[in-house]
């Protein structure tokens, strides 16, 4: 069976989908982000598809979900201890 790309998230700036895909490679997962070129050449488009998306393989994505999931809930307890 052929693994199949598939849509993990979708991003309004490079910089988050950048920062995602950086986690997902240092836990041994192969990811790109489409609408790239297009989303940096042309911002406005953002807004018109949905903008940028981080891929994954089909056989990667419930790990993939499971880490950015942590990772988020890590931020949040982080950012909850620096508010106190």
């Amino acid at each position: 069976m052929e693994s199949k790309l598939v849509l993990l998230k979708n991003y309004e700036t490079m910089v988050e989908a950048l920062y995602d895909q950086e986690l997902l490679l240092e836990n041994g997962i192969s990811s790109t982000i489409n609408n790239e070129g297009l989303v940096e050449l042309m911002p406005m488009f953002t807004e018109i598809n949905d903008g940028l998306g981080l891929l994954v393989f089909d056989s990667d994505l419930e790990k993939s979900i499971q880490l950015l999931d942590e990772n988020n809930n890590a931020n949040q307890q982080n950012q909850s201890a620096a508010d106190e």
